[in-house]
């Protein structure tokens, strides 16, 4: 009997985690992909400290946000470098402020939603002379056509825009059906009269993207963490989502443009 009951609370306490996490998906509270940064900061600093990030080498470097970083401060949005290129987020004495050259903005995901924020991040920097994008969050089971009209509806792109970017990760282990992509890629990419930049990592790419001939004249945006490039060609590189920037509150996305910045005219509305 004894034994008997050990066994029970072992499975119980064996089986605790994921039933938890079980119950906080089916409540939607286990965090997104923008929120899932602060998260791992969080856990950093409870284990190592704040670490920062260095920011690589190139002409033109970027980032990209949602809402979740909340109200962007474009009078005070810059790169902070200590001579390493460490990242910090105002300041030091040792740092020299260097410029962000662009910032790519959620607009939509899905169907319905709209990011809050993407209006104001749209005008700080129409406003701040800072080259400007925006990325749909692609949902698996939802429609191809009421996504891409979702994004057109929101984002409003204009001439001398970053293409419009298409963000494809798997969602809950899943990634879209191609023929679904290839369709919001047309749509969009036929309103504004150039291809969509395509964002993902570099597994999803090699895996999904790069043997589908559908896809190979696409222009891509692959993310890939620690401190190498991806190993395909690429448009662009977010080589980290744990910078910082003056005016971002907590971690943000950094992005580098694989190119100079006479090259980014291939890349935005004409």
């Amino acid at each position: 009997m004894r034994i008997g009951v050990a066994t029970g609370v072992a499975a119980f306490v064996l089986l605790l985690p994921l039933l938890t996490a079980g119950i906080l998906w089916w409540k939607g509270l286990l965090p997104t992909r923008e929120e899932m940064p602060k998260y791992k900061e969080w856990l950093r600093l409870m284990i190592h400290g704040w670490k920062h990030t260095r920011l690589p080498e190139a002409e033109v470097i970027g980032i990209d946000i949602s809402h979740y970083q909340g109200s962007v401060n474009f009078d005070e949005l810059c790169f902070h470098l200590d001579p390493t290129r460490r990242m910090y987020s105002s300041p030091q004495k040792n740092t020299k402020p260097r410029k962000v050259d662009f910032l790519i903005a959620k607009a939509t995901e899905g169907t319905r939603m709209q990011d809050s924020y993407y209006n104001q991040n749209k005008q700080g920097c129409r406003d701040n002379n800072i080259l400007f994008g925006a990325y749909h969050f692609y949902s698996p089971q939802a429609s191809a056509t009421l996504q891409a009209n979702n994004f057109i509806s929101y984002s409003k792109l204009q001439k001398s825009d970053f293409a419009p970017v298409l963000d494809i990760e798997p969602v809950n282990g899943r990634l879209p059906m191609k023929d679904s992509v290839d369709k919001w890629l047309y749509i969009v990419g036929r309103y504004y009269g150039v291809k969509p930049i395509i964002y993902t990592n570099e597994k999803t790419f090699t895996g999904y993207f790069l043997k589908d001939k559908r896809f190979q004249s696409y222009p891509y945006w692959i993310a890939r963490y620690g401190g190498k490039e991806p190993s395909r060609h690429h448009a662009m590189w977010q080589c980290a989502e744990s910078g910082r920037a003056g005016g971002v509150t907590g971690p943000v996305d950094i992005d580098i443009f694989r190119g100079t910045k006479s090259d980014l005219g291939l890349y935005v509305i004409k």
